[in-house]
């Protein structure tokens, strides 16, 4: 286990342990929670995936819906939106479950748990993974770090230069991790060709969807409709090729929200009522970007920003807690302990500098 999963997995069990976790669900029962996952995997998991942070073990997925079906209210996205324009509240302690990008493992392994326990769950697909037709541009970069044979390479970018040893399993997790968040800054267009490049540099062809690992697999769009006409599953957009929209032209971003809208509808047969901005962080949607999902007839919009959902947080900036790594973490999240603990910390901080 890394240490800073260790750590924060020990910090929760001490929040639910200690009271705090029981304390903060009663406090804070009005506020609701919002819980991102991506893909799930078999606890086993799988060696040529450098990154499993979007690949939950499936037996801590069955924990935590297992702690949801028995102490708090799932309830869908679709509720939310309903409360609001009714000026209703929802249930105390309401939690939503949402996925994002569309893994074949949210069918094979998440809907059989959803179903288990009747929970609900929005799914943000990113419909040209599911089309087959694009690939996920930051799978691309895993596993072309991970299937190259060469042992460093050095890389320009940002008018930075990375050298980004290859020689094992952990020294290719640790150059995945410096490339990112430089991968990150770069326009859409400029992005796509550095990866491009990144490919051809390391001598290693981009994948198609058979080739993928497993738990990166699209799910189909036979697997989307099975899930929506079901009940338990809701199918919203993701955008079409998962770019990050901030990066993108306002012609792009245009592109990139409706042709997602479009896609939805002609395979599910109903326009998507939700959104989720890729990547999701403050930088990577504009006020612009939540104009043109509005214009585009969405209804309520995902962030990848923490945060508790009460009456004063805009339907089209909704924050979400990315993906807890386990049912300890998870209790701390949606119960409000970590929130409460920040709380306490502030209001400390505060009476200090006051003497």
């Amino acid at each position: 286990m890394p240490l800073a999963l260790h750590s924060r997995t020990i910090k929760a069990a001490a929040l639910v342990g200690s009271g705090l976790a029981s304390f903060a669900r009663t406090r804070r029962s009005s506020e609701a929670t919002v819980l991102a996952f991506h893909g799930l995997c078999e606890d086993a998991g799988d060696p040529e995936i450098l990154d499993w942070s979007l690949h939950l073990p499936v037996s801590v997925f069955r924990s935590i819906c297992a702690l949801l079906a028995a102490d708090y209210k799932v309830v869908s996205l679709a509720d939310l939106i309903e409360a609001r324009m009714k000026r209703a509240r929802l249930p105390d302690n309401a939690v939503i479950i949402t996925f994002d990008d569309g893994y074949a493992s949210n069918y094979e392994l998440a809907y059989p748990i959803l179903k288990e326990f009747d929970l609900h769950a929005t799914i943000f697909v990113a419909t040209g993974f599911l089309d087959g037709e694009d690939m996920l541009w930051f799978q691309r970069v895993d596993l072309a770090l991970g299937r190259t044979r060469k042992q460093l390479i050095d890389w320009k970018i940002n008018n930075k230069k990375l050298r980004l040893y290859l020689g094992t399993r952990e020294l290719r997790q640790q150059s995945l991790v410096r490339l990112m968040p430089e991968l990150k800054e770069l326009p859409d267009t400029d992005l796509l060709r550095e990866v491009d490049r990144l490919e051809e540099e390391l001598e290693v062809s981009s994948p198609t969807p058979a080739d993928l690992p497993t738990p990166m697999r699209p799910m189909t769009w036979e697997m989307a409709c099975d899930m929506s006409l079901s009940g338990h599953v809701d199918i919203g957009g993701h955008t079409h090729t998962h770019p990050i929209l901030a990066r993108c032209d306002s012609m792009a971003m245009r592109a990139e929200i409706c042709a997602c809208r479009d896609r939805i509808r002609a395979e599910i047969g109903d326009l998507p009522a939700t959104f989720a901005y890729p990547n999701g962080s403050a930088d990577d949607f504009t006020r612009e970007t939540m104009l043109l999902v509005r214009e585009a007839g969405f209804k309520a919009a995902c962030t990848t920003i923490s945060g508790r959902v009460n009456n004063d947080v805009s339907l089209f900036q909704l924050p979400r807690y990315g993906s807890p790594e386990s049912v300890w973490e998870a209790e701390a999240t949606v119960s409000g302990a970590f929130e409460t603990l920040k709380d306490w910390r502030r209001s400390c901080l505060k009476a200090m500098s006051m003497i």
